[in-house]
């Protein structure tokens, strides 16, 4: 039972949570809505109040102590609720202020809507994180030995890329022969030897669809039968991917519920079937990732037993060791950001399997020395040409083009410096605060190689203008990137056909008509329609999930599942150092296509061993 000042506190905090609601929704102080708002927050405010007490405050005498679990929980809703508060506040402050004209009302109302939306997260993280706790503890429980082992029917194994091929079909055959955007356009003349070859877009992926190409050239005579080619191939090496997940998933008794769960996402959620049949690196990039995050993990779980580096133990986890090599080198191939991922990721993978280090220090070690090798000797004497290094600098080159744009006083010697390299006149009517393609084109137009010799002095020039006007960097970043962190629509999601080009190319559907176009519509725009299922679309929804999923490991899971999470985030603060778009689900795709793996590894509890006690380290 909650006592009359418990009450009190809560109604107070249902009223900044009603507070900051009507804020966000922009509705009137006068609408019998607000009064709804606030009798919604308080009953579930009391109610996860109540159901805390019930499960964590525990007897010592006369008195009643707070458990340790549940001072965890306190901090842990705490610190991520205000975590989410300032991304909130970071992205959304601009319209959070109402139509208050004076600063002194406009900090006042901003400062209640964010206590309002602490309160908010800082309640509904906490309850979720009780609910958690209480599923793993039962399930612990309840957990006995299955007698059946490990391994999924042969049956399972034919049916789930079954299963997948045939919900994605459909998109193949709408999209046929693939979907082409100008990225995929550019690589396509690259493989068809019609331009010279470029590490703009990964030289390796280039390598691959050129394979395929020639291959489908030299049996069907056809463009189009070739460009399916590498369409096919793909949509299969990604189902097999989804299957070595889920095998690996069930092995560490992740259930046949949840693993169905996770097939019914990959399977349904039509941006997966459109990616399948998209011809962009950052879709094998994703499948590359996923593989090397599940190779972690069970080399994690061989850790956690405690056996060190024997000969019998070393044949045990030498094929893991084998495989989280390879993929980490084709991570670092495969995309451009895939390089600082990896690096990012080594010293926590150093520190998780520091027992191994004598193995795995000269292997990280060699793949590293391997991918520099790659693409800079070998990519050189290739004859690759290496990407523009405007590509490098999406955040500063926005940052000083929105001092430009609002206007700002440059100095004689700051413009001069600008022309050098850009059209000073044009950075303002070029500049798109979430895209920066079009100040980068700019560049291009104009003297790209007095910026590659001038790097230093364009430094002094970026740092000087930071300083002066720090304002307009914040904005400049908050809004090139606020997509990667804070849950809103995405900018750019999927495309279909082939995209105009120069070379002839043009869709050829083979699923086409009235019906198929409204379908393919109302698809589209389910997500625009209903929440919830909304947030599956929303690249910042996935960092936000992600950071919580890592919370609730922290607090009650197998602790070294956290390097699991190291990778994804590595990826986020890439994007955010350089991404191109605000808001392209395309560039975190890695993580949405890895956030099954994620889930579970936040819900295993530490004692949860693999269900096959013969071979205990081998994924069938």
């Amino acid at each position: 039972m909650t006592t009359g000042k418990e009450k009190c506190v809560i109604a107070a905090q249902s009223y900044l949570a009603a507070f900051a609601l009507s804020n966000i929704g922009q509705l009137s102080t006068t609408s019998i809505i607000t009064l709804v708002l606030f009798f919604v927050c308080f009953q579930f405010f009391l109610f996860a109040t109540v159901r805390e007490k019930e499960a964590l405050i525990q007897k010592d005498g006369k008195r009643l102590v707070r458990s340790l679990p549940a001072q965890k929980r306190f901090r842990s809703a705490f610190l991520l609720g205000l975590l989410f508060t300032c991304f909130y506040l970071a992205a959304e402050h601009q319209n959070l202020t109402g139509s208050l004209e004076n600063p002194l009302f406009r900090a006042f109302y901003l400062l209640m809507t964010a206590a309002g939306l602490l309160v908010l997260f800082f309640h509904c993280l906490k309850y979720l994180l009780l609910v958690l706790e209480g599923r793993s503890q039962r399930i612990l429980a309840l957990k006995k030995p299955s007698p059946e082992g490990s391994r999924l029917p042969l049956q399972v194994k034919i049916l789930i890329p079954g299963i997948l091929l045939c919900c994605w079909l459909p998109w193949f055959l709408y999209n046929f022969p693939g979907v082409m955007t100008p990225d995929s356009l550019s690589q396509y003349r690259q493989a068809m030897g019609l331009t010279g070859y470029s590490d703009h877009h990964p030289f390796l992926h280039t390598l691959i669809l050129q394979l395929f190409l020639r291959a489908g050239m030299a049996v069907f005579d056809n463009v189009y039968a070739a460009i399916a080619c590498y369409t096919v191939f793909q949509m299969v090496a990604m189902a097999l991917i989804i299957l070595y997940c889920i095998c690996v998933l069930y092995r560490y008794n992740a259930g046949k519920k949840l693993c169905f769960f996770f097939l019914l996402f990959y399977a349904l959620v039509p941006y997966n079937g459109i990616y399948s049949v998209t011809l962009w690196k950052d879709i094998l990039f994703s499948g590359v990732m996923l593989i090397f995050a599940l190779s972690l993990y069970q080399l994690l779980h061989l850790e956690n037993e405690g056996e060190h580096l024997t000969r019998a133990a070393l044949a045990e986890r030498l094929p893991l060791f084998v495989k989280l090599c390879l993929f980490g080198l084709l991570l670092t191939l495969m995309r451009s950001n895939g390089l600082y991922v990896f690096l990012l990721t080594v010293p926590f993978l150093l520190f998780s399997l520091r027992k191994e280090y004598r193995l795995l220090l000269p292997a990280l070690a060699i793949v590293l020395g391997l991918s520099l090798l790659i693409k800079g000797p070998l990519y050189h004497a290739l004859g690759v040409e290496k990407p523009a290094f405007s590509e490098s600098i999406s955040i500063p080159a926005q940052q000083i083009a929105r001092v430009v744009y609002e206007g700002r006083k440059l100095s004689e010697e700051q413009i001069q410096l600008l022309e050098q390299t850009v059209d000073y006149d044009s950075i303002a009517s070029y500049y798109q605060p979430e895209l920066s393609d079009p100040i980068k084109a700019l560049i291009q137009y104009g003297n790209p190689e007095y910026l590659e010799t001038h790097k230093l002095e364009y430094l002094k020039l970026w740092l000087s203008l930071g300083i002066s006007y720090p304002l307009d960097y914040w904005n400049a970043f908050v809004d090139q990137t606020k997509g990667y962190w804070f849950p809103a629509a995405p900018g750019l999601l999927t495309n279909e056909g082939i995209s105009p080009n120069e070379e002839g190319l043009s869709w050829q559907p083979i699923l086409r008509g009235a019906i198929v176009w409204k379908t393919v519509e109302i698809l589209g725009k389910l997500y625009t329609i209903f929440p919830l299922y909304g947030l599956l679309y929303s690249p910042g929804a996935f960092t936000w999930a992600a950071l919580f999923l890592f919370v609730n490991c922290l607090r009650n899971g197998r602790r070294k599942n956290l390097t699991l999470f190291v990778p994804f985030f590595a990826l986020v603060l890439t994007l955010c150092l350089a991404t191109p778009v605000a808001s392209d689900m395309r560039y975190i795709y890695p993580l949405v296509f890895s956030m099954p793996l994620l889930i579970y590894a936040s819900l295993e509890m530490p004692d949860t061993m693999p269900r096959e006690k013969n071979s205990p380290h081998t994924v069938h």
